[in-house]
């Protein structure tokens, strides 16, 4: 009996893993993406909560009671854990019902901003500029201000990659280069260019910028008015 609960236990944790799996590297629309981000959670939660009574009356019609008395005890051991888990999880899937939580957005909560790196079960990580990363609980922002810039599920996102001097300052051309790149006719100017990476490399400073298209065709031409307005200006980049 235990075998066979252990058995299932494994099947649906696979399972699940095997879908999670699938929905990140099939070519879906983003906006079928986003929707199942929340709903494939809930799925798997209400699952597992049918697999423990049904694990439960399984015991019980086994008369197997001190099975039974034992795994309640580590319930109500856990009940603390579980709830904090629970309710971390809750939070997190209202925030993403909301579309205030997607990734690879730019987002700024009180003190902390930058671009979502992950939108995980029970906490978020979010980017900055500099690579940091900052991993909150959602409970934690729960009651915060979230600010985010405006969204488009049409937009295509292109990571352009600009190479300088290595002596060019970062805080002096970063700003410049986001403008730039929202001057072209091809970038979205409702969804700011974010700073994906800045890197010292083989004498150059390589900064890497996420950009917003309707199509990622653009990001090339993008890329090359961007340069040639640099060059322009007795500036390297490529």
């Amino acid at each position: 009996m235990i075998a066979k609960i252990l058995i299932v236990a494994l099947m649906i944790f696979i399972a699940f893993r095997l879908v999670f799996f699938v929905k990140n590297r099939v070519g879906i629309s983003i906006k079928i993406k986003r929707h199942l981000a929340y709903m494939l959670p809930f799925v798997e939660l209400f699952i597992w909560l049918g697999f423990v009574i049904w694990a439960a009356r399984l015991i019980y019609l086994a008369q197997n009671y001190f099975t039974l008395i034992a795994a309640g005890s580590i319930l109500l051991i856990l009940s603390i854990p579980l709830y904090a888990i629970l309710r971390d999880f809750v939070v997190g899937n209202i925030l993403k019902i909301q579309n205030k939580v997607s990734e690879g957005v730019f987002i700024e909560i009180e003190e902390i901003k930058g671009r979502i790196k992950r939108a995980g079960y029970l906490r978020l990580d979010i980017e900055d500029d500099r690579g940091n990363i900052n991993s909150i609980p959602y409970n934690n922002i729960r009651s915060k201000i979230i600010s985010q810039n405006s969204t488009n599920q049409n937009l295509a996102k292109v990571v352009l990659r600009f190479s300088f001097p290595e002596t060019t300052k970062v805080n002096y051309i970063t700003p410049i280069l986001k403008r730039q790149i929202l001057n072209t006719p091809w970038a979205a100017v409702s969804q700011t260019p974010i700073i994906e990476k800045t890197i010292s490399e083989n004498g150059q400073l390589i900064i890497e910028v996420g950009a917003y298209t309707l199509d990622k065709l653009y990001g090339e031409n993008i890329k090359n008015s961007v340069a040639e307005l640099w060059a322009s200006e007795d500036l390297k980049s490529s």
